[in-house]
């Protein structure tokens, strides 16, 4: 999808173009919806109908992208990617769901939020929770809506059979650096 303004006046009446520039508007929080709904699956693993594929991770943000949690950052899709890859990949089973979503468009970029719950399973088996939430920006670009920034703020990293209220953060052997 080409780079456009939303409020572009056509020439037609007031009415038509308000009703225009709301559709477009729509058009672009499905878009960015349906752009989350393809990391989650994407970021997927372990399991039936799991995505799996770090290329496809990495191509849902722009080049430049800034992504961060409380493991850190890295800048540029091709280093979320190999991220997604070497580290992200090696849950032996992960399910990201994505819930709550909030998105403001403005132009060509938008802000967005959503809850993120995420059962897992490390490299070494341990299943625990994730919980918190990610914010986000997006940027238009030439090929559609892409992630310009993502951050996941942890409310939660808890053991399965310990649950938050005892243990709220815990970070499995497998991950650490």
């Amino acid at each position: 999808m080409a780079s456009r303004d939303i409020a572009k006046p056509t020439g037609r009446g007031k009415l038509e173009d308000d009703l225009l520039a709301r559709v477009e508007k729509l058009e672009a929080i499905n878009e960015i919806r349906n752009l989350m709904a393809d990391y989650t699956h994407y970021f997927d693993t372990g399991w039936e109908g799991a995505g799996r594929d770090a290329a496809k991770v990495g191509a849902l943000f722009t080049e430049d992208a800034v992504w961060g949690s409380v493991k850190g950052g890295r800048q540029g899709r091709s280093k979320i990617e190999a991220w997604c890859t070497n580290y992200g990949h090696t849950a032996k089973m992960s399910l990201h769901i994505a819930m709550n979503s909030k998105i403001e468009v403005d132009g060509d970029s938008a802000r967005g939020s959503w809850n993120g719950f995420i059962p897992m399973v490390s490299p070494d088996g341990e299943a625990f929770w994730v919980g918190g939430r990610y914010e986000l920006d997006f940027q238009r670009t030439a090929s559609g809506w892409k992630i310009a920034r993502m951050n996941f703020l942890t409310a939660f990293q808890t053991p399965y059979d310990e649950g938050f209220a005892k243990t709220q953060f815990f970070n499995p052997a497998a991950y650490e650096e």
